[in-house]
């Protein structure tokens, strides 16, 4: 799973000012890089920026960078250190490298127009940019999962995956608790509730709520590989028809509030509707990391974890 800040969005907000954008990529780090490969910032030829290659370090000499490539119309590729010292005011243990590729855009980017069309509807982002001439280019052929840096190519393939969505069934104080921790994380999130009295506006402020029954509501979606569900009424006739329907998907993360018995009662009654074991074993049941907890703030703190650990856990 390969993700970093949107920051596409807003700079395509920049373009369409007829502002002069320079580009920063991280292609390539080793050591304790504070910022991912992928990771990316927007800068405008007054020094302005959006997003970070670095979480602070470095940042102002590749913004010094990105002003030169702007008044010179060239790509370059940087490499940066990070000393101990940098490192520490970062909240790093120990220094690391970074190799930056920063690339002047377009006024007129047809190719970050592109993308962030994609962005908007939740498609993978395959790029192959030359690292030498700057060209770049959208290539759904590339069979990389991830972004990588080809050192004897000298290119740079980009992969950007969906935004992580997470999908609560039951408005529940739990949920609560879980819509402020899984926001902190960047997810987006749709709250599913048919019973609108505990799904409002009032108890749920920072997100999409949908007073519908779950299949129903699930089937207006997409899903995909990022899309994470978890259920957290105990009750069959609504939490059951989330896991009805999404089983038969290929999504990412699935799981189900509810003690050993509870979870039990719940494989006989899927059992019972033509389930097989490997599709029940996508539940994960009990929800959430065993940290002992007991109020709904630690148990959605179980529960992000769990997903977290889940998203960020290499595939067989």
């Amino acid at each position: 799973m390969t993700e970093v800040d949107d920051i596409l969005t807003p700079l395509s907000g920049w373009l369409k000012e007829k502002k002069k954008i320079a580009l920063a990529t991280v292609i390539s780090t080793w050591g304790s890089s504070p910022r991912p490969v992928g990771g990316q910032m927007a800068i405008d030829q007054n020094g302005e920026i959006i997003g970070s290659v670095s979480g602070g370090c470095i940042e102002g000499a590749v913004i010094l960078e990105g002003i030169k490539s702007l008044g010179d119309g060239k790509t370059r590729v940087k490499d940066y250190g990070i000393s101990n010292d940098m490192a520490w005011e970062v909240g790093l243990a120990c220094g690391g490298e970074l190799k930056v590729l920063i690339q002047p855009l377009e006024i007129e980017d047809n190719i970050i127009y592109s993308m962030v069309e994609s962005i908007k509807k939740r498609q993978v982002i395959k790029l192959r940019i030359n690292s030498e001439t700057g060209l770049r280019k959208i290539d759904n052929s590339i069979e990389n999962q991830s972004s990588c840096y080809d050192k004897l190519k000298n290119e740079f393939i980009h992969i950007i995956d969906p935004k992580p969505r997470l999908f609560i069934v039951g408005a529940v104080h739990i949920a609560q608790e879980l819509v402020k921790l899984a926001t902190i994380a960047d997810f987006e999130i749709i709250l599913i509730d048919p019973r609108d009295h505990f799904a409002t506006k009032k108890r749920f402020p920072s997100c999409k709520i949908i007073n519908d029954w779950p299949d129903n509501a699930l089937s207006k979606y997409t899903l995909d590989k990022a899309t994470h569900i978890v259920t957290l009424t105990h009750d069959p006739k609504i939490d059951d028809p989330a896991l009805i329907y999404t089983l038969k998907k290929d999504v990412g993360y699935i799981g189900s509030l509810g003690s050993k018995k509870t979870h039990q009662k719940r494989y006989e009654r899927l059992t019972s509707l033509g389930f097989n074991q490997n599709e029940l074993a996508k539940i994960h049941g009990p929800i959430g990391l065993d940290i002992k907890a007991k109020n709904p703030a630690e148990i959605g703190i179980s529960i992000l974890a769990e997903i977290i650990h889940f998203r960020r856990t290499p595939n067989d």
